[in-house]
């Protein structure tokens, strides 16, 4: 506990009630602006901002779930506050930071806002390479066309994005069970 871990701790508090239309508008002035095209950096750069204090909240909180005896018995070994860390508390709390992790992900995969804003409209990945795709933007744009070849294809990128966040969950159920103590 110091004033730097508190503006830290306050700032990821903020930002996870940002509205993600408003991470789009945010990135949107300070990069696309500046780079002068939408882009997928742009948008990777907007997604992060919503990631970010899910994932520094949840480690936070797992850190702090680790018992006292643990760090004690790690301290009374001859260990030093590095070694406790990298030996004893990480591996406890891991499960849950990649919970966090995990929840972050599904939170940036479904979001379609800040991409409107940063890469909708991007032809390029890095100007001569393959194009920009977003699932969230591509279910966006074909739910509402007349056509049902595209309308059919929004439901499958829906459903591709369902089961990309349970297979998410499950990979993170599994590697919790591994790193158990």
């Amino acid at each position: 506990d110091n004033k730097v871990s508190d503006i830290a701790r306050f700032c990821a508090k903020t930002m996870t009630g940002l509205p993600s239309i408003i991470a789009g508008v945010i990135v949107f002035t300070a990069v696309v602006l500046a780079m002068g095209t939408y882009s997928a950096w742009a948008g990777g750069i907007a997604l992060s901002l919503l990631m970010i204090p899910v994932v520094m909240l949840t480690a936070e909180e797992a850190i702090k779930m680790v018992p006292n005896p643990m760090r004690e018995a790690a301290y009374g070994m001859g260990c030093t506050k590095a070694q406790s860390m990298t030996k004893v508390i990480l591996p406890v709390a891991l499960p849950a930071i990649i919970t966090g992790v995990v929840l972050a992900v599904a939170r940036a995969a479904g979001e379609t806002a800040p991409l409107l804003f940063t890469a909708l409209f991007s032809n390029y990945w890095l100007r001569t390479q393959e194009p920009t795709a977003s699932l969230a933007v591509l279910i966006y744009n074909f739910s509402g066309m007349p056509f049902e070849n595209q309308i059919e294809m929004a439901w499958t990128a829906s459903l591709i994005l369902v089961a990309l966040v349970f297979v998410l969950n499950m990979l993170s159920r599994a590697v919790g069970r591994l790193t158990k103590v």
